[in-house]
């Protein structure tokens, strides 16, 4: 096991030193030069680590005392730091919870007996940890190779005359091992030590570019985390109290734990909450879109949001068979609609992408509510999923902001014969996250079949995700129209390497992986749902999963998506220059403009085609205000449900 432990630690400090090392004023190319071999590193030690973790069971590691001493310094210096941005922003919300949140820290660790020990099993890395580990690794990876194309060009754009890279790729890279150390940490005093560390890399990524609008979003999202970490310090306190032990594993190793301990488990799944952006929370994510775009794309695909469902899920198998568990699998399931819904008004692309992502996040929450066999494994297979599929699009948006000057999908009209490669890219991965047999729809699929399979409260979860996935179609379905209607313009498609080799190899495993999906689930997802105590709801049959209301055979569906797609492109041939004919409009076209039409007084009058919003229905000011009572309601039920 020495080789494992090696590689834990390889896994949580490397990054973490190649963000300090990158604080130096470094060239581009000598940037690239570090962090290419870095994240090739951080890739194959998170696949060796699975490997051994598979073949040889889950690794613990140990420490010794004095390390109980440097995490509470650690700890300290964190929250003092909260404490400094918020009196110098002037924001007494901040302040008032970073306080709470040192008093609580310093009652938990000096004046309850006991629980000051952070020694002993710091780590537990069994499948699950491994599981996220490849996500934070290999999507987190890619999005940092991006991140070095990306950002020059950003900081051109924004005509900044001091570069800040170095300090943004501290946080990016560093982000990395503090996202590792936090799903490897089984004391729950390291996990908290590692949360708090995720919310301050947020922080900064977020208010990287200073306007005022950056450091307003950042402050929001540092507050609402830091409500989080304080539900986070008191849970544990009562987890210590019920248990005599700050260990996770000890927590969830007996299966379900007594009533008394569920307001405990309430409280952690709180934190869990907070920390995904689940309604009323999701105006921090929101707000985290004025970041630079590889800061979207790693808090919304393989770090971060995933941190809170990790914990939720962590905590699945305790709270199994209770009321905790209906509330929690209610409150994902309302998340999951109402995001959908508040989506199918948004024009512009990063929100959509945002709102899209919550709603995935929600989608896991239910299943870890549901908690049987089949949603479990649901849950596991959206995370690696929606991890690639997300992480994919966010770079391609990025791309094409940098392209046209917009995020606004009206303005991406035609961008299949603008930028073909791109909007190739981009419609690819939107059908991943819509459409059978891709692995999102697949996840939706295997939650709705066991939602359906329960009774009870559970016939409103299951009409929740149906709803949900309805509004999904309406917005995917809409953007991949702008992005494939036809326009005369046609521009230079600028492709920077890394950039785009990043978004193209996303687009390639979302769709390898989908057609991979049964080795998927027998090698990565079934596992790790047996290390949590969950059974296996499918037989293997080669490429096929066969569930008890239903079989996936994923090969024999591309087979047809393809012949769907490729019979008529080689087919059919569309018109040729000579043969095309101005759009008809009404007899009165001006001559030699296919876009305009003669009006009053023979002004021309250029014709203008657009989306529907619906926004009168489904607009954001007016559904906001009810989603936020109604996710509070469910809040409430969570949290007074399980001590009544």
């Amino acid at each position: 096991m020495a080789n494992a432990e090696n590689l834990v630690w390889i896994l949580v400090i490397l990054p973490i030193a190649a963000g300090l090392l990158g604080l130096a004023p470094l060239p581009v190319p000598v940037r690239k030069a570090l962090l290419l071999p870095v994240s090739l590193i951080l890739a194959v030690a998170a696949v060796w680590l699975t490997v051994t973790v598979a073949s040889g069971g889950p690794v613990a590691l140990v420490l010794p005392g004095q390390w109980d001493t440097v995490l509470t310094v650690l700890d300290f210096a964190v929250i003092a730091y909260f404490v400094y941005v918020g009196v110098t922003a002037r924001h007494n919300l901040v302040t008032l919870l970073a306080v709470i949140a040192a008093v609580g820290l310093g009652v938990l660790k000096f004046a309850w007996p006991g629980t000051h020990d952070a020694a002993g099993q710091v780590f537990y890395i069994d499948m699950l940890a491994s599981l996220m580990c490849l996500v934070i690794c290999i999507v987190g990876s890619i999005i940092v190779l991006y991140a070095l194309d990306y950002m020059p060009r950003h900081e051109a754009h924004l005509h900044r005359e001091k570069s800040r890279q170095p300090q943004f790729f501290l946080y990016l890279v560093g982000f990395l091992g503090v996202m590792n150390g936090l799903v490897f940490a089984d004391n729950l005093l390291w996990l908290y030590f590692f949360w708090e560390l995720t919310t301050l890399c947020c922080f900064q990524l977020i208010r990287h570019d200073l306007t005022g609008e950056a450091k307003e979003n950042a402050l929001r999202a540092l507050w609402m985390n830091l409500l989080g970490a304080i539900t986070l310090v008191v849970g544990t306190g009562f987890v210590y109290q019920l248990t005599g032990s700050l260990s996770i594993q000890t927590l969830i190793g007996s299966g379900a734990v007594a009533p008394v301990a569920l307001p405990a488990l309430a409280l952690l799944c709180f934190t869990g909450f907070t920390k995904a952006a689940q309604v009323p929370f999701q105006s921090w994510l929101l707000g985290a879109m004025v970041a630079p775009t590889p800061v979207s794309a790693l808090l919304h695909s393989s770090t971060m949001v995933k941190a809170g469902v990790y914990l939720v899920l962590r905590l699945a198998p305790a709270y199994a068979g209770t009321t905790l568990s209906v509330t929690v699998a209610l409150f994902g399931g309302l998340v999951f609609m109402l995001t959908s819904i508040l989506a199918v008004s948004q024009p512009i692309s990063k929100r959509i992408l945002a709102y899209s992502t919550i709603a995935n996040l929600g989608l896991i929450i239910c299943c870890a509510g549901i908690n049987t066999d089949l949603a479990m494994a649901a849950a596991l297979a959206l995370i690696v999923f929606h991890a690639v599929s997300k992480g994919a699009l966010f770079m391609a948006v990025g791309m094409v902001e940098q392209q046209i000057g917009s995020r606004n999908i009206e303005d991406m009209e035609g961008l299949g014969f603008r930028s073909p490669l791109l909007a190739t890219s981009m419609v690819v991965g939107m059908l991943s996250m819509l459409f059978l047999p891709f692995g999102v729809a697949f996840s939706k699929w295997a939650a709705i079949e066991a939602a359906g399979a329960q009774a009870g409260w559970f016939i409103i979860v299951t009409a929740f995700l149906a709803v949900g996935s309805a509004a999904t179609l309406v917005f995917w379905a809409k953007w991949i129209g702008r992005l494939t209607t036809r326009v005369p313009a046609e521009v230079r498609e600028d492709k920077p390497f890394l950039a785009y080799a990043g978004i193209l190899t996303l687009v390639a495993v979302a769709v390898g992986l989908s057609i991979l999906v049964a080795p998927l689930m027998q090698w990565l997802v079934l596992p790790a749902q047996v290390g949590m105590g969950y059974g296996r709801p499918f037989d293997l049959t080669g490429w096929n999963l066969l569930a008890q209301n239903g079989s996936f055979t994923p090969w024999v569906l591309f087979i047809a998506l393809g012949i769907a797609v490729l019979l008529p492109a080689l087919l059919i041939k569309g018109p040729s220059k000579e043969q095309r004919s101005p759009a008809y409009l009404c007899g009165i076209n001006v001559d030699d403009d296919d876009a305009q039409f003669k009006s009053v007084a023979e002004a021309p009058v250029t014709v203008s085609v657009g989306g529907t919003y619906w926004k009168t229905a489904f607009g954001e000011e007016k559904l906001t205000p009810f989603c936020n009572w109604a996710a509070l309601v469910g809040l409430a039920a969570l949290l007074v449900g399980v001590i009544l």
